[in-house]
């Protein structure tokens, strides 16, 4: 065994690489006045076993990126000319006020090109940000605004870029939906192209979330029927209109397919009707911050669709409604026999509505006597869950009321319970229809349907949980 050889702790650098080189542990240097700093670089990379550093870039192609730092001139860089955003930045001015008093950007913007493109363009939003250091070195030429801060990012696809956009945009909470209907709209095409295949809403939403995207199914269906059915006026829809007016629509179709409606004839009927509608909205209001649609408006539009239907279906008005009603409250798919049969055959004439003797409809039951509890507990029933609007005292019905087609709330909470709540009053109006005589008292006839149990039983307990915190109006004694 070779005998090892300590060496004093004060030795010297060029001390040590020499009397390695002479036991033959290190290369010796070609030149022999090596410096100090030569022979220590020596030293690290025989000790450490550390390879020389390699080129990152040698393996690159021409016009390849690669992640990393970079320092390029505003001029030299394009907003994304696919940015979802189609009206100015709200927040413009400040955010122009901010660049200008910290002399620049003080955050990198992140930047990529497509394959063979020779400038770049916004990855992940920026697209506000670079305009103004754009106008701010046209208008000034301080150096300060011509160069940016960037973070390269290797091109991987046009939804990928897209959706970098979406997510940008609703991290900082300033899209609109409509702005958010035409991106999501965009990247499901590219999708489809990138795939050369159709996708599912569902499998949008799950490829949209694996893109850092929040979308759900049910939002991409409003998004998506926005674009496709009410872009005249798009600028103006929500979340809670556009779901609105697509839940008629769909109702409708239902009706269209049972009488053999041409679904031509439909949707040209639908598109004149939108464009109308935009022509009166549009021409009283600003386009550059377009406000929502009110509720009343929202109305008007449902309304207007029953109304085009029935001329088209070539029957009443009221018959479109009753037909509504029962595809609403279906716990399935209800026959074309039984839609045919609703739309028509002649709704039965109403009968004078009674009252109690404080402007509360009666319910009138098949003996005839007045049962007021029954019109205080329904008008507390459809106040509990926001239906008040949709239901109707109806003294010649033998369910004492009658239920509209669901319409919009003013907020969007307790949806489910709403709609579920709208379900069962249209069950027990319909079921009181088919029937004659005590037997087929309303609420009987729908505890036959064993289908409908659970959906009363949770009913009755959020209405208790509704009249717990909100007692329901007391009854004259």
């Amino acid at each position: 065994m070779t005998p090892r050889t300590r060496l004093p702790d004060s030795i010297s650098v060029k001390e040590l690489a020499q009397h390695m080189e002479k036991r033959g542990k290190l290369q010796p240097q070609a030149s022999s006045n090596a410096t100090t700093g030569e022979r220590r670089a020596l030293l690290a990379q025989h000790s450490l076993a550390v390879k020389g550093p390699t080129n990152a870039a040698a393996d690159l192609q021409p016009g390849e990126d690669v992640d990393g730092w970079s320092l390029m001139r505003c001029m030299e860089i394009d907003c994304y000319d696919k940015n979802p955003r189609i009206r100015t930045n709200p927040r413009y001015a400040d955010i122009r006020a901010s660049i200008e008093s910290r002399g620049g950007l003080t955050e990198a913007l992140s930047v990529t090109r497509r394959p063979g493109a020779g400038r770049y363009m916004c990855y992940f939003g920026g697209n506000t940000r670079l305009q103004i250091m754009q106008e701010l070195w046209l208008e000034t030429h301080d150096p300060r605004y011509e160069w940016i801060h960037v973070v390269v990012r290797p091109w991987v696809s046009e939804s990928d870029v897209i959706a970098a956009h979406l997510a940008e945009n609703e991290n900082r909470g300033d899209i609109t939906f409509w702005e958010r209907g035409r991106g999501v709209a965009l990247l499901k095409s590219e999708l489809e192209c990138e795939l050369k295949r159709p996708l599912s809403l569902r499998e949008l939403a799950e490829r949209a979330r694996g893109c850092g995207l929040k979308l759900h199914g049910a939002t991409a269906a409003n998004l998506l029927f926005a674009v496709d059915y009410l872009a005249p006026i798009g600028p103006h829809l929500t979340h809670e209109s556009a779901g609105a007016i697509r839940s008629r629509f769909g109702c409708l179709e239902k009706l269209a397919d049972a009488i053999n409606l041409a679904p031509y004839v439909r949707k040209t009927a639908f598109d004149e009707l939108i464009a109308e509608v935009a022509t009166g909205i549009n021409a009283v209001r600003d386009m550059d911050e377009p406000p929502r649609l009110t509720k009343p408006e929202v109305e008007m539009i449902l309304s207007r669709m029953t109304a085009q239907f029935a001329a088209l279906a070539q029957c009443v008005q009221a018959a479109v409604e009753r037909a509504l009603v029962a595809v609403a409250g279906a716990e399935g798919q209800l026959a074309f026999a039984e839609i045919h049969r609703l739309l028509t055959e002649p709704p039965k004439e109403a009968v004078p509505e009674a009252t109690d003797g404080t402007g509360h409809a009666a319910r009138v039951t098949p003996a005839g006597r007045a049962d007021t509890r029954f019109s205080r507990r329904l008008g507390d029933f459809a106040a509990a869950f926001k239906l008040s609007d949709c239901i109707r005292q109806d003294a010649g019905r033998r369910a004492g009321f009658s239920v509209e087609p669901l319409r919009m709330p003013s907020d969007a909470s307790g949806e489910p319970e709403r709609h579920g709540a709208h379900r069962l009053l249209a069950q027990l109006a319909l079921s009181a229809e088919g029937g004659d005589g005590e037997a087929d008292d309303p609420v009987v006839a729908l505890l036959r349907h064993p289908a409908s149990w659970s959906l009363t039983r949770s009913l009755i307990d959020a209405y208790h949980r509704a009249c717990t915190e909100k007692p329901p109006t007391a009854e004259d004694n």
